[in-house]
């Protein structure tokens, strides 16, 4: 049965890597790589994978990071040129499990007017800290949901993260390319709402599921509650708060469900930021420091000046 490929965007991937690629290939028949600038010592493990594969995997190489949604964007015109109309996205440390490629390649087959559809979504889930992510959707105004998925099929959904998600490569020619100067965070955000705003559906698939690390998440407990902090890099810390901006100034009005979300979700996860974990201060400062760019539009991979200041 014909499934179609996945696309994979790799960064120094550890031997463990190609173990998970194992399994992709007991469900479909051909991988793309886009490498985004890692050692020379794991691209030469990539391309001897590649002449093991045969025509069934290929790569391209970038000399430097290039970022998220430049990598997806060579992905996708990749596919595009060799006659894939729907794909498959992976980051290298996410896992499908056994049917997960076939569940939603199904659905969106038997989906009636599945070109309407943009993405669609597997329940994503991080074992190590037993979080099982919940979708948005919006309500009346300002009011949203965050649902889990429980029936068949969850429609209506606002965003999902690009990570084992299925792709419809027409509704992304029509869509225009992933945000390349977002470089990461918030770039499948952007994609979906864009989606949404021009009548494409997202949807998820229930028993669908992706084991999927959700950041260097650690349990802390306070007050007999638990939370899971993020522990993101003070950089990471600079591209969300950055990349917020132009979110917020573009999604805003037009999805104030999303808005009301953003401001309450962003709150939630700096307060956790400040009682549980290290480099505060240094987070703070990158929170300005991305901030700041953000409103000014300096937008891309940061600078080294700003690499520098936040001592990555």
């Amino acid at each position: 049965m014909y499934i179609p490929p996945a696309l994979i965007i790799t960064y120094n991937p550890q031997t463990d890597f190609y173990t998970r690629l194992d399994a992709f290939y007991n469900e479909l028949s051909q991988v793309i790589i886009v490498d985004n600038g890692s050692s020379l010592e794991a691209r030469h493990l990539l391309e001897e994978e590649a002449q093991r594969r045969e025509n069934s995997l290929h790569i391209i190489f970038n000399e430097e990071n290039r970022g998220v949604a430049t990598a997806l964007n060579q992905g996708f015109r990749l596919a595009v040129e060799e006659g894939f109309e729907q794909i498959f996205t992976f980051d290298q440390d996410s896992s499908p499990t056994e049917g997960m490629l076939t569940a939603l390649w199904e659905t969106f087959k038997k989906t009636p007017k599945h070109d309407h559809l943009a993405v669609v979504s597997p329940v994503v889930g991080d074992s190590n800290v037993n979080i099982h992510a919940r979708f948005l959707r919006a309500k009346k105004g300002l009011f949203f949901e965050r649902v889990a998925c429980m029936e068949e099929i969850l429609p209506n959904i606002s965003f999902s993260i690009t990570s084992g998600s299925l792709f419809n490569l027409k509704a992304y020619q029509q869509l225009g390319v992933f945000q390349d100067d977002f470089f990461i965070d918030y770039v499948d955000i952007e994609y979906c709402l864009r989606a949404n705003q021009a009548d494409y559906q997202i949807i998820a698939v229930c028993d669908a599921y992706l084991e999927h690390r959700l950041g260097e998440r650690e349990k802390r407990e306070l007050l007999g509650r638990k939370h899971y902090p993020t522990f993101h890099s003070p950089l990471r810390w600079y591209y969300i708060s950055r990349n917020r901006i132009p979110m917020l100034k573009k999604y805003a009005l037009r999805f104030p469900h999303w808005f009301s979300f953003e401001i309450i979700s962003s709150t939630y996860i700096l307060i956790r930021m400040l009682l549980f974990e290290t480099q505060k201060t240094i987070k703070l400062r990158a929170v300005f420091l991305g901030t700041f760019d953000g409103l000014r539009g300096r937008m891309g991979k940061a600078t080294r000046d700003i690499e520098r200041k936040l001592k990555c």
